[in-house]
């Protein structure tokens, strides 16, 4: 439970550089928050995926893993797909890396940083924290009946 409750509270902090500006045009004006990356489908997607693979009980623990890493992997790419694409339905109608780059604040960069620590953070918490699952108290409980 300790585990759990550490990597959700890691994960909704790593979340909250989405409610700064991240993209537009004139500051003040054409802001749009780093929320359109959650919103996205895959954004959407990857919270999900993290929080089914955090919270449900799944027979292997490597199914667990290997679906919340996936989550948290998922809101990097979420962030970076946006990052290439806001612009084109909003404000120019095609591709432009010149333009991703010159219409993002510096909430973007905050954001995407604070994702991948989030990423790095998973598998350290992952291997250094230690889990009260089932499995480890009945095998505890068998070492103390022997």
């Amino acid at each position: 439970m300790k585990k759990k409750l550490i990597l959700s509270i890691t994960f909704i902090v790593s979340l909250s550089p989405m409610l700064l500006s991240q993209y537009g045009g004139c500051k003040g004006v054409q802001e749009i928050p780093g929320l359109i990356n959650l919103f996205h489908p895959i954004g959407i997607l990857s919270v999900l995926l993290f929080a089914i693979g955090v919270w449900m009980p799944f027979k292997h623990a490597a199914v667990n893993k290997a679906i919340s890493a996936s989550g948290a992997i998922g809101i990097v790419i979420s962030e970076i797909y946006q990052f290439f694409t806001w612009h084109i339905q909003t404000i120019t109608g095609r591709m432009s890396i010149k333009n991703s780059i010159r219409w993002t604040y510096p909430g973007f960069y905050i954001g995407l940083a604070a994702s991948i620590v989030m990423v790095a953070a998973y598998f350290v918490i992952d291997r250094s924290v230690k889990d009260g699952s089932i499995e480890q108290n009945e095998e505890l409980q068998q070492e103390v009946i022997l």
